[in-house]
């Protein structure tokens, strides 16, 4: 005669030891990383909202950088205009000096002159250097565009300069 001998109580304390050490993975995985929601189990409908939730914080995030960026940006070209802007008031300074013929002499006609030349040279390696990242932004090859959304406010536009070696005049 063969028995089989079952402990009914070992095999209950067994399913609930394993039901037990289930809520302590999950109630350490909710502590250690500080969420409420961990997999699709713990709340499928809050996981999709919270996942929508990560998607719209991903992107407010990119567009800040990208606002950060164009205030860099800004602030470079701002920076070397200013510093275009000292040159040609020293240069205003040195002609208006250099218009009194009847005080100065030829030498200091001549320093002035070549005073002049030297911040021409300065404004133009301003001009040819200055850039954010890769792109210049005062030698015309920046790309910059503009839209005008509502032509009303528009009354009248005039765009004119050289880009790339090409002469631009559009009214």
């Amino acid at each position: 005669m063969i028995s089989i001998n079952t402990n009914i109580a070992a095999m209950g304390a067994v399913y609930n030891l394993g039901n037990t050490d289930l809520s302590l993975t999950q109630s350490i995985q909710r502590l250690s990383t500080g969420l409420r929601i961990n997999t699709a189990a713990d709340d499928p409908s809050g996981l999709i909202i919270s996942q929508k939730f990560q998607a719209q914080l991903s992107g407010i995030a990119a567009a800040i950088n990208n606002s950060q960026d164009a205030v860099n940006y800004m602030k470079t070209a701002d920076g070397a205009l200013s510093q275009i802007g000292s040159l040609l008031q020293t240069a205003r300074g040195l002609a208006v000096d250099a218009s009194n013929t009847g005080v100065i002499s030829p030498d200091q006609a001549a320093a002035d002159n070549t005073q002049l030349q030297q911040i021409v040279a300065s404004i133009t390696n301003i001009a040819s250097t200055t850039q954010f990242g890769t792109k210049f932004l005062l030698n015309g090859s920046s790309g910059v565009s503009s839209a005008i959304t509502n032509g009303v406010d528009l009354s009248s536009l005039n765009i004119g300069g050289t880009f790339n070696g090409v002469a631009l005049t559009t009214g």
